[in-house]
């Protein structure tokens, strides 16, 4: 199964910043902060029921199989090939989706930054996306030390440092007597009737702490992985799940809910609370900070992705292009391929009359490809998981009800990513419903055909 050769390039530190940065994202802060106070209880619903159980699974399965290809190696242990190939392509599909989503997100604090009347110009935005990509495509191109060094600076500097920021900002903000945009009191910790008109942004609540396995992805290339993981994860976990509720939290301390809009809330929530306190160059250097970040976690996933994809193809004697290794073991064929993808996806994307409904939308249907992905993830962990229960090498309860309970949140991320949420009128409820239904079909038939496929030729041979 190792596709890779296997130096170890990744220490435990190294893991845990490349699993912060892989989850940990300052783009998913506005859709949470949404929610004003309440959004602390909707977190701990989604890291008790969905985060958590996924964590334990992936210490428990990157200990068992410590060879890259993270998940696919998994799913394909326990339904075969044909359902490994299925996983992979959830996964990469949910990614190729996400992608202009992070980079516009990238594009538009570069814009606040050097030029504000470009902070929504869809020309300025696609160019700049379509550039950053190609230039992370070409450092990948280099080897996995470079991934290492770029997720850990990314972690560090781009992620953990800006949210801290921001939390101590906003501590600033509440300490020097300014008022609270959102009241903080015990009752409104319990979500109200209009939160659950928004009740659609939970599944991106859910899509915020995906993808803490993906570390996976890179077991051939880890030092003692059956002590690493465990560490890296635990650690990872906690400080990734802190983060976020205390950072989407910061933000509506400083501003209203309403008015943080999802593609710049972030630069926005910044600026007015810097100008508030004269001190103009603090948006300037957080805001490339978050840039740092931004190009951290997209370098972290494409190159993860990236990886698994080959390990598939390697697996399925695909074509030999496909499987083709550069000097530095990296499957340059696929990256291009993905590149390619990504530009045709993204050009679709920013050329969409609104650019932050659009934003919105693929944010949503990303949401629901990672969940489809999740659902067969932890189907794949509660039957591996049997044998071992039987043997006493792990907890039976915690092998029978934390793949439940990740199953059960993934399928409630898929039923509310169809409600559409309050800022989409009734005029376009149906293109809504229609966008995400053919889009979940479109990128579901393929598989389903080469799986179907797969099955005649083993009933034939």
């Amino acid at each position: 199964m190792e596709a890779f050769q296997t130096k170890k390039w990744f220490s435990t530190l190294q893991l845990i910043m490349l699993a912060v940065i892989s989850v940990d994202s300052l783009r998913n802060l506005p859709i949470g902060a949404q929610y004003g106070l309440s959004l602390v209880t909707f977190y701990l619903i989604a890291g008790v029921a969905f985060f958590l159980p996924l964590t334990w699974i992936a210490s428990q399965l990157a200990t068992r199989f410590p060879v890259t290809g993270g998940s696919y190696v998994w799913v394909e242990a326990a339904f075969g090939k044909p359902f490994g190939r299925l996983s992979i392509w959830l996964q990469w599909s949910y990614n190729i989706i996400w992608y202009p989503t992070i980079f516009a997100f990238i594009s538009s604090t570069l814009a606040s930054l050097v030029y504000p009347d470009l902070e929504n110009n869809r020309w300025f935005i696609l160019i700049t996306c379509i550039c950053l990509f190609w230039l992370i495509t070409s450092i990948h191109t280099h080897g996995v030390r470079a991934i290492a060094w770029i997720s850990t600076i990314g972690a560090v500097i781009g992620t953990l440092l800006p949210m801290f920021l921001i939390i101590c900002l906003a501590c600033y903000w509440l300490f020097a007597g300014s008022p609270s945009a959102t009241t903080l009191s015990f009752s409104g910790l319990i979500p109200d009737k209009n939160a659950f008109k928004d009740i659609a942004y939970f599944s991106n609540i859910l899509f915020s702490l995906v993808g803490i396995e993906v570390i996976a992805m890179h077991a051939g290339n880890v030092q003692n992985p059956q002590k690493s993981y465990p560490r890296a994860l635990i650690v990872s976990a906690f400080v990734i799940l802190v983060s976020l509720i205390l950072s989407s939290l910061a933000l509506c301390i400083v501003m209203p809910p309403a008015k943080i809009m999802l593609l710049s809330g972030i630069m926005d929530v910044f600026k007015l609370f810097f100008s508030t306190y004269n001190f103009p160059y603090g948006a300037q250097i957080t805001g490339w900070c978050i840039i740092i970040g931004g190009l951290g976690i997209a370098s972290s996933w494409m190159i993860s992705i990236a990886r698994g994809l080959h390990t598939a193809f390697v697996s399925g004697n695909a074509s030999k292009t496909l499987q083709k290794l550069n000097k530095n073991d990296m499957p340059l064929n696929i990256l291009y391929f993905q590149g390619i993808i990504y530009t045709v996806l993204l050009s679709a994307f920013i050329l969409l009359p609104n650019i932050n409904n659009s934003y919105w939308l693929l944010s949503a249907l990303a949401s629901q490809f990672s969940m489809l992905y999740y659902i067969l993830l932890f189907s794949a962990a509660f039957k591996l998981f049997r044998p071992m229960r039987q043997d006493g090498k792990i907890n039976s309860l915690f092998a029978i009800l934390l793949p439940i309970s990740g199953g059960i949140m993934s399928l409630a991320g898929i039923l509310v990513g169809f409600i559409p949420p309050s800022n989409v009128s009734a005029d376009h409820i149906l293109q809504y419903e229609l966008f995400m239904i053919s889009g979940v079909l479109i990128f579901c038939i393929l598989p389903l055909i080469i799986i179907k496929n797969n099955a005649s030729k083993n009933k034939i041979n």
